[in-house]
């Protein structure tokens, strides 16, 4: 062994010890037992409680409903330990908020909540807060996705633990419908199901992925991209069994599959394609069977809606490349009925499930038989009943809820209940009490129950002693550096090297054999490499039993200026010239921007090639920048009549100039905050656009915009300014564009982030 050699060798091995040192500092369990309602289906899965001695009747203000809260929401609220937690929504225009709020279960007291503005979103007619909070039951925190996609951990008692804003770190991607569902956890992973257009050739396009975190830090542990070409937001919340030896993951996708998917590893296991559109609802385990519903058009024929049954079991051959693509022969039965996002319910040997048109439905699971139909409602959308004590505690689209004693020969409706607002989540069960939320009110009915009765949640421990090593995983896998920055492998806030077995279980931290860092780790030595430019690329580490990787990408830091003239043109564009790719470690930006020759200068150009590109925003730096200045020159093609829009992002703020508008607008979520003034563009000729955040020290703020001609004199006052009572503390810088159509192209040059001043 060379010297050289004897040095990095122990390198690695006090690299070892920094990494047991690392993940031996994480959030403490709760010294009281988490037990509860604690996700969006319950402890079940399935929609299903054992507990006893519920309420058949209720009226609204008197018995049976001791509280209700004054909260828009739409999602399910989760409950542990006397405490209530619920995702909502309050105010309007620029002042609308999602909160989410801690309340006493008994009393429905505010214990405490807290707010965040929506930004940068496409959601539409107040399309907030779909989707629940989930509890950790191991140490009674609390993990939300918002709608804006900021991941978030927080202790019981309201601390923000961490954050990862997956919009701007992920590339996640956001929809009109405003649906996202809730976080699964799982041992040390909450897992999040979100449709992405990340970086690089498998993870660039836009799919549906799960991405896994580690629940004490928020680094990404994996990432899968189970389906295909998506064609809905998701919404399907995962199911977890233990099958063959392995823990696994059932959901719907996007793209009309449902999808079994390794939990451990995120190793898509296999794919079904049940429909044209997404597969929202959510499926349910029945011994050897997964069943599932879905609202859109069959594969196989033009009608409307199915629920199927799909034998378990099925997975690619030892030799084969994941994930098998099963076909209609992999299930067992299948019947007409038919749901968009409102999820199945099994209790015992009955299915339960509300439809379309507002029908209550009982199904044999053993083999698809329809056993009744019983109508509460004129229509039925996303809300899921449940069940418990021997009811079904059902709320429906037109705000009606129910409550109704199923046999096998129908529904005995023993109480319906005409709730302000609609209903579109499912209730929650917890301590003698039933939980409904409503895009009005929170309500609460029956009395609590000193001695709540809890179903077992599924363990998600093989048990027995662990295998021996088998793979090699690094942690993060997925990593955001700025300029200058170190990436340590085992230090404080660097890539842990993780041994997994045959089952993927984390066994540990392994010793590293060799080390291929990114070409923007220059010079990089030892167990150290130092970013020394903006780009994108995959470490790789390798150990004695096999190769692992990290996605890595590095971003600049304040303050800097991109004019393009060091892009070497060495790649085919639209027209057939020779173009470069956009800085790499500008997520959103690759397919969509190119660097051009125009006029014997070099800029960034919107492609055009393909139309679903035709809108693309991307961010260039940290999520955590703030307190900048974003200055751009901005030119469009087209003539009088028709001309594209460019602008930049500057703290979750989208400031541009709109060609056929004439205008210069600021906006974050176009029904939240839009406000615009006249600015008159012209074809052909280049114009400056500066812009900047400030936050007051009463916490208001105010946006600033300014346009001018390029190589004018900058005006003293700004164009347009923005106030805003619960402004954007901080968020990355980015850049925009929209080429109507993908008719003409609009360019980009002299991009420059520097501190305020």
């Amino acid at each position: 062994m060379t010297p050289q050699a004897l040095v990095l060798r122990m390198c690695y091995l006090a690299l070892s010890v920094a990494i047991v040192a690392c993940h031996s500092d994480v959030v403490q369990a709760s010294q009281e037992p988490t037990t509860g309602w604690l996700d969006w289906r319950g402890p079940a899965q399935s929609g299903l409680s054992t507990e006893s001695g519920l309420f058949d009747t209720a009226e609204l203000g008197g018995k049976g409903n001791p509280w209700s809260y004054s909260l828009a929401g739409r999602g399910t609220p989760v409950v542990s330990n006397g405490r209530l937690y619920a995702l909502g929504y309050e105010g309007e225009g620029k002042d609308l908020q999602e909160v989410l709020v801690c309340l006493d279960a008994r009393s429905g007291a505010l214990i405490w909540e807290d707010r965040w503005s929506d930004f940068l979103s496409d959601i539409i007619y107040d399309r907030y807060s779909i989707g629940s909070p989930t509890i950790d039951p191991e140490s009674g925190d609390l993990f939300v996705l918002t709608t804006a996609g900021l991941m978030r951990r927080y202790s019981p008692d309201g601390e923000l633990r961490w954050e990862v804003s997956t919009m701007e770190e992920l590339g996640r991607l956001t929809f009109p419908n405003g649906r996202t569902g809730a976080p699964l956890i799982d041992g040390d992973l909450v897992i999040v199901h979100i449709i992405t257009a990340h970086w690089g050739k498998v993870e660039g396009p836009a799919r549906d992925r799960f991405y896994a975190f580690h629940k004490d830090t928020g680094d990404v542990v994996w990432w899968s991209t189970p389906g295909t070409g998506p064609k809905d937001g998701p919404y399907s919340h995962p199911v977890l069994e233990n099958r063959g030896g392995r823990r696994l993951l059932y959901a719907g996708t996007g793209c009309g599959n449902m999808v079994c998917v390794d939990a451990r590893t995120g190793e898509p296991v296999w794919r079904y394609r049940m429909a044209t559109g997404g597969v929202n609802a959510s499926p349910v385990l029945y011994g050897d069977h997964l069943i599932a519903i879905h609202g859109r058009e069959n594969m196989d024929s033009s009608t409307i809606g199915r629920m199927l049954s799909i034998r378990l079991g099925s997975q690619a051959a030892a030799d084969e490349a994941g994930p098998l693509v099963l076909d209609a022969s992999h299930e067992a039965w299948r019947n007409e009925l038919g749901s968009f996002t409102s999820s199945l319910v099994l209790a015992g040997d009955r299915v339960y499930t509300t439809v379309a048109n507002g029908d209550l439905c009982c199904v044999n699971p053993a083999d698809g038989e329809i056993l009744w139909r019983h109508q509460l409602a004129p229509d039925q959308v996303h809300a899921s009943p449940v069940f418990a004590d021997g009811k079904l505690y059902v709320p429906m689209n037109n705000g009606s809820f129910h409550v109704v004693r199923p046999s096998d020969e129908g529904a005995d409706v023993l109480c319906s209940l005409q709730l302000e607002g609609a209903c579109v989540a499912a209730p929650a069960v917890c301590g003698g009490q039933v939980f409904v939320h409503t895009t009005q009110r929170l309500y609460c009915f029956g009395s609590p129950s000193d001695e709540p009765e809890w179903i077992t949640v599924s363990d998600s421990d093989y048990g027995g002693s662990a295998s021996a090593p088998s793979a090699a995983r690094l942690v993060p896998g997925d990593v955001l550096l700025r300029v200058g920055e170190t990436l340590d492998l085992g230090e404080r806030g660097g890539v842990s090297v993780r041994a997994l077995d045959v089952a993927g279980d984390d066994l540990g931290v392994v010793t590293p054999s060799q080390v291929e860092w990114p070409a923007m780790f220059a010079g990089a030595i030892g167990n150290a490499g130092i970013a020394q430019k903006v780009g994108a690329g995959v470490l790789k580490v390798h150990t004695a039993v096999g190769v692992a990787i990290a996605r890595v990408r590095v971003v600049q830091g304040l303050p800097w200026v991109e004019d393009f003239e060091s892009s070497v043109l060495n790649k085919p564009g639209d027209h057939g010239e020779k173009v470069a790719f956009p800085p790499g470690g500008w997520i959103g930006a690759f397919k969509k921007w190119e660097v051009a020759d125009l006029e014997g200068g070099k800029v960034l150009r919107k492609t055009l090639a393909n139309p679903l590109f035709q809108r693309a925003m991307g961010f260039t730096g940290h999520p955590d920048m703030s307190n900048y200045t974003v200055q751009v020159d901005i030119r469009t093609d087209g003539n009088r009549r028709s001309m594209c829009s460019a602008g930049v992002v500057n703290q979750r703020y989208l400031i541009q100039l709109m060609g056929n508008y004439r205008a210069l607008q600021i906006s974050s979520n176009d029904e939240r905050i839009k406000e615009r003034v006249d600015f008159s563009m012209k074809p052909g000729v280049w114009y400056t656009l500066k812009t900047r955040v400030d936050v007051n020290a009463d916490g208001s703020g105010v946006v600033s915009a300014k346009a001018w001609p390029r190589g004018e004199a900058e005006p003293d006052s700004w164009s347009l300014q923005v106030e805003h009572a619960h402004p954007h503390t901080h968020g990355s810088p980015g850049i925009f564009g929209f080429s109507p159509q993908s008719r003409y192209h609009v360019y980009l040059d002299n991009y420059s982030v520097t501190p305020n001043e």
